[in-house]
């Protein structure tokens, strides 16, 4: 069960929370499903089904249905869904799939406390890994469905509920949503191909969520390139209205056309608590989470907090920075990926960096072989350890007796052996393939770059493109700050937010030259 704390816990406190306070609460989402799955009856005993479907026009609608659970992801609600998106996506009647959940939240991730369990008894150690491939398998399948896909993301959207989300086109988030990958802090991995995503966001954003377990509140979700949409939680219901007015031939376009029409306009964008991952504490994010170790990166946050880092990139002159602001940032962050299983932020981080070269189906394949070793405590103890200190015992304020203790005693050897290596160091459970269902037409290739991208904000990438004159059809690239954000807003169609975040990154990223032209600078 959630602590009492948990349960009355609103996103918009989350976000006001110390991050140690923070972590606390987040970590207590891992638990919920247990406790809800243990004592539900089946659905044959008059029980409400876990997994709601439904049918309007062409619109089919698939509610997560356990809201006492935060709609956390179970073995049967996956069985459920699995072979309805393969329905939908074969009939000629049905076209938009739309994703949310029951109650105040999406989907609070899965049940880890049952996969635990199994992992005390060698003989149901493949169950645990079965849930694994289960859910990767449907998490792979909505990556390259080519119907569209919508996620609400509103409350609690954690772990298998960002798996549901990430991979599709159409990824909203309100003003509640409060969306994160905390799986370091059970000795697991963000997981459900999150690897693939993480590796694709701007600079070292994707390394310092993946292994801090940030939550991004809010409007952060859609700033940050996880949600490419952001929509006030009141318009939520006349959005789905509209979805369903479509007809079964709308496309990508015509479907985002319609979410564009319920999306906060620029004032509203602006209003609430400030995005916090710019300026200062972005350089710094990519600065030291862009160096090539897990102690590299806890030295460089502890020199920072220290007063030892050198400033120069990531304070610039003429614009105001609360230093000792940025040093407490610091301190917590150091402390977060401390208080973690050590083997989990090498882990995390390796996976991560490995993604960034792998296509989409290779990067489900990986997250499977990685899972398949945390489902082996022989080889792999963090996992159960985690998961029984945090969430089974509740010492939710106590460091885990994790194995390694520190950062120094997970070798680089280790960590390729153990989650990586051919054939692995275990037979129990056995490594089992993926089943990908694939959509994609014939002949095509798993792709490496998302195919939706252009329907979420430019990334950085995009920016840097049109400022250095690379990007197709660009002309001119020595270009005033307003001549550059006038042309990425008109290629982006006027999408809201775009203006906001071109503006940071031209900032944050740029030196203003003769005539005040901007030059692109690296770190």
């Amino acid at each position: 069960m959630l602590s009492r704390v948990a349960r009355s816990t609103s996103p918009s406190l989350l976000a006001r929370m110390a991050p140690a306070q923070r972590l606390q609460v987040l970590s207590n989402h891992f638990s919920t499903s247990s406790s809800s799955s243990s004592s539900a009856p089946p659905p044959s005993s008059g029980a409400e089904a876990p997994v709601n479907f439904e049918a309007t026009h062409s619109l089919r609608k698939i509610t997560l249905n356990r809201p006492k659970a935060f709609n956390a992801l179970s073995a049967e609600m996956v069985e459920l869904i699995q072979p309805q998106l393969e329905k939908y996506e074969s009939s000629s009647l049905a076209n938009v799939v739309l994703f949310k959940g029951t109650g105040k939240h999406f989907c609070a991730g899965g049940d880890v406390v049952t996969l635990v369990k199994q992992l005390g008894d060698e003989a149901t150690w493949a169950r645990s890994s079965e849930f694994f491939q289960k859910e990767y398998t449907l998490n792979a399948y909505l990556a390259n469905m080519k119907k569209p896909v919508v996620s609400i993301m509103h409350g609690f959207t954690l772990g298998g509920g960002v798996g549901l989300s990430m991979h599709i086109p159409f990824r909203i988030a309100t003003e509640t949503t409060s969306l994160g990958m905390p799986e370091t802090s059970i000795g697991l991995f963000p997981d459900v191909g999150a690897n693939f995503f993480l590796s694709r966001l701007d600079g070292a954003l994707g390394v310092y969520l993946g292994l801090t377990g940030h939550t991004l509140e809010g409007k952060a979700a859609f700033l940050s390139g996880f949600a490419s949409h952001y929509v006030p939680s009141e318009r939520l219901e006349s959005l789905e209205a509209r979805l369903a007015e479509l007809d079964q031939t709308a496309d990508l376009a015509q479907v985002n056309s319609a979410i564009e029409e319920f999306v906060a306009d620029a004032e509203e964008l602006k209003a609430g608590p400030e995005y916090e991952l710019v300026g200062a504490r972005r350089r710094a994010i990519d600065l030291i989470f862009g160096k090539k170790s897990a102690e590299e990166i806890v030295e460089g946050l502890r020199a920072l907090e220290e007063g030892t880092l050198d400033m120069t990139k990531i304070v610039v002159e003429g614009e105001t920075t609360d230093v000792s602001a940025l040093q407490r940032w610091a301190k917590e962050t150091r402390e977060t990926l401390e208080f973690r299983s050590p083997t989990s932020i090498k882990l995390a981080l390796k996976a991560i960096r490995e993604g960034a070269r792998l296509d989409i189906d290779e990067v489900f394949l990986m997250d499977q072989r990685i899972a398949t070793a945390c489902c082996s405590p022989s080889v792999h103890s963090d996992f159960k350890t985690g998961v029984t200190h945090t969430l089974i015992e509740k010492k939710k304020t106590e460091r885990a007796p994790w194995t390694p203790a520190t950062l120094a005693e997970v070798t680089d050897s280790s960590i390729t052996k153990t989650f990586f290596g051919s054939p692995p160091p275990f037979k129990n459970p056995p490594l089992s393939k993926l089943s990908f269902h694939h959509t994609q037409a014939k002949g095509a290739r798993p792709y490496k770059m998302y195919p939706h991208a252009g329907f979420s904000l430019p990334t950085e990438d995009n920016i840097r493109d049109v400022v250095t004159g690379e990007a197709k059809g660009s002309g001119q690239f020595a270009m005033k700050e307003d001549e550059i954000v006038k042309k990425i807003v008109k290629q982006w169609k006027g999408k809201v937010g775009v203006e906001q975040k071109v503006r940071e990154v031209l900032k944050r990223r740029c030196q203003v030259g003769q005539g005040e032209t901007l030059k692109w600078v690296g770190y």
